[in-house]
């Protein structure tokens, strides 16, 4: 049945309804029926259009996930790409890096060269001006002596003159520690004035000194002992260790009553194999006991009662004494109130104090006590130190 005839039948429908009820026909109930089925028609094609309309949201939406999966997976495949190009460049800097270090290598190594350069240099420059002073000091001698007319100047025998001890001008500072420089000085001076007078007294004058290098200390006794001319040490403030055996075995020593002197056993860094340390401890005690033996002859005791001694002055063994008291033990040969200095010109040029070296590694200033840190230079063959201050933490190299 079409819609058109379907109008009649619904305005019918609603005539009699106003009308009051009927009894409805045969015909009416299949025009209900006609009527339901096509509104239920009318639902299918509307829930066909929604579900073609929903089939179309799902296939766009698949699409768009189909295509955000295929840029994930392009983008998973382009990560080893970036990865590499990221790797290459770390690479590149690393390189880079490296090449920097090395240039800044070859600059300081450039660098050190320069300052090795001029300190060559400086050393040569101050060598030349010690040359042109010596030079300068001996025409100024020769000068004295012309406008003295002749006159000569006379050396006592003994310096010694009532209670006053008068240090001419044979003099050789000694101060510091003791090592080859300071031995090569004192025995150039000591030969020197052997040359200009074998009879006039020569003074090694100390005002501190805490010791040092065996080897160099016996340098200067031995020059000391070969002089012709008589060698006396005078020590004004501290003589300890090798600095004390040079002025106890001198043949005069003479010291103020509050100057400190200090005896005590020599100090020895040992390193290397059971035989090494054997053979370094061997060498130790012969340098010990040659020593040793001297210094107790001098003070009228043996080597073994010395070193007793010493012990019962300091648990450590580092035995000081006073003047007065050093010239009662025999430490000393005179002890006096007054020294005077009789030098008519200086004839002796000092060795300028030269700043330790500092290698590699080492860190210089303050140890943990409080002590200032000093690292002694390497020994040669067969020597070891001999030498004493508190103040200090000496570091061997």
């Amino acid at each position: 049945m079409s819609r058109l005839a379907l109008v009649p039948l619904l305005f019918a429908a609603l005539v009699m309804a106003q009308q009051g009820p009927v009894k409805k026909t045969p015909e009416t109930i299949q025009a209900e029926i006609e009527t339901d089925v096509i509104r239920a028609r009318l639902d299918l094609a509307s829930s066909q259009r929604r579900l073609a309309a929903l089939t179309q949201t799902l296939e766009l939406r698949k699409l768009e996930a189909e295509a955000a999966l295929r840029a994930a997976r392009a983008d998973a495949a382009a990560a080893p790409v970036d990865a590499e190009q990221a790797k290459l460049k770390l690479d590149a800097a690393l390189a880079a890096a490296k090449a920097a270090v090395a240039s800044a290598d070859k600059d300081r190594a450039r660098a050190e060269l320069e300052v090795q350069a001029r300190l060559v240099t400086a050393e040569v420059s101050v060598e030349y001006a010690k040359v042109s002073s010596v030079a300068q000091i001996a025409r100024l001698q020769a000068k004295a002596a012309d406008i003295a007319s002749g006159a000569l100047v006379s050396y006592p025998k003994d310096p010694l003159i009532d209670g006053v001890l008068h240090i001419s001008d044979r003099r050789i500072p000694f101060n510091g520690r003791v090592d080859d420089k300071l031995a090569q000085f004192v025995c150039g001076r000591i030969a020197f004035y052997n040359a200009i007078d074998s009879e006039a007294p020569i003074f090694i004058v100390i005002d501190r000194s805490p010791g040092g290098s065996v080897m160099s200390g016996y340098m200067m006794l031995q020059a000391m002992e070969t002089s012709k001319a008589p060698v006396y040490v005078v020590v004004k403030g501290y003589a300890a260790s090798m600095a004390a055996i040079i002025t106890t075995l001198a043949k005069r020593s003479f010291v103020y009553p509050q100057t400190i002197v200090l005896h005590h056993q020599a100090s020895v860094g040992l390193a290397g194999n059971v035989t090494q340390l054997k053979e370094q401890l061997k060498w130790s005690k012969v340098w010990c006991e040659r020593i040793f033996v001297k210094v107790a002859a001098r003070i009228g005791t043996d080597v073994d009662d010395f070193v007793a001694q010493m012990y019962k002055g300091t648990s450590t063994g580092d035995w000081k004494i006073l003047g007065d008291e050093a010239g009662r033990r025999k430490w000393v040969t005179d002890v006096v109130d007054r020294m005077a200095e009789d030098s008519l010109f200086n004839a002796t040029a000092v060795p300028p104090i030269q700043a330790e070296p500092n290698p590699d590694g080492f860190n210089a200033g303050k140890a943990q006590d409080g002590r200032v840190r000093q690292q002694l230079p390497p020994l040669g063959p067969c020597d070891l130190w001999w030498m004493y201050d508190p103040t200090v933490e000496f570091v061997l190299r």
